[in-house]
């Protein structure tokens, strides 16, 4: 089963996001802060499919933690969420996040429909189970 890391200080818009993919079938750790967002990383043995993250989360960015997990898990997916259109995120944020494989992250404007949510999980990590190849039965003779 396929590992999601959400990061959000809104205990709303946290639980949304977490029942949204969990019913999804994928495996969800919640943080509300990037601090959470380190001890759950380690909880799970760094065993993290994607990062759901807000980029404003009181001391710290969801692209600052995304990094750092990613410098310790490169093939790690990103979706950053934001309410706020990037030509208005700080300065450092926006240049933090052109140091990502654009390939490796997407970027949801808040408000968003979950469908569109889950369409970006599966368009950057697949499905939530992986599917095991299919053996073909020999018929009886």
């Amino acid at each position: 089963m396929k590992t999601v890391l959400v990061i959000e200080d809104d205990p709303a818009i946290l639980a949304l996001f977490h029942n949204v993919v969990e019913r999804d079938g994928y495996a969800v750790l919640d943080a509300s802060s990037a601090e959470q967002a380190y001890e759950r990383f380690e909880e799970n043995d760094a065993q993290v499919d994607l990062l759901i993250a807000d980029v404003t989360l009181g001391s710290s960015s969801g692209i600052r933690v995304a990094l750092e997990l990613w410098s310790l898990l490169p093939n790690l997916r990103i979706i950053i969420s934001s309410g706020y259109p990037q030509s208005m995120w700080p300065e450092q944020d926006a240049g933090e996040l052109d140091e990502y494989p654009s390939d490796l992250v997407a970027v949801l404007q808040k408000p968003f429909v979950p469908a569109a949510m889950l369409d970006t999980v599966h368009r950057l990590i697949g499905w939530p189970h992986v599917m095991a190849p299919v053996q073909k039965m020999k018929a009886a003779v």
